[in-house]
C-alpha cells in the first residue's frame, strides 16, 4: 500500500486539475479535511489511503 504524504496528495489534486472540494467528494471527506492533509496537520487513515490509490487509478484511466 502507498504512503501518502502531505505532498503526494497536493501533487495528486493538482495533476489531475482538481478542487480540494472534487477530492473530498471522491474519497468522502471534507475539502477543509483535504485541506489538513495537504499541510500536514492530518495524516491519513489506512482506509483513506486505499482510497486515495484507487481514485489515483481511476483519474488515470479517465486521463483527467
Amino acid at each position: 500500500m502507498k504512503q501518502w504524504t502531505s505532498k503526494q496528495i497536493r501533487k495528486l489534486r493538482e495533476r489531475h486539475k482538481i478542487s480540494q472540494r472534487a477530492l473530498g467528494d471522491l474519497l468522502g471527506v471534507s475539502e477543509q479535511h483535504i485541506y489538513y492533509l495537504e499541510r500536514g496537520a492530518r495524516v491519513p487513515s489506512k482506509t483513506l489511503q486505499i482510497l486515495m490509490s484507487f481514485v489515483e487509478e481511476k483519474l488515470k484511466e479517465k486521463g483527467e
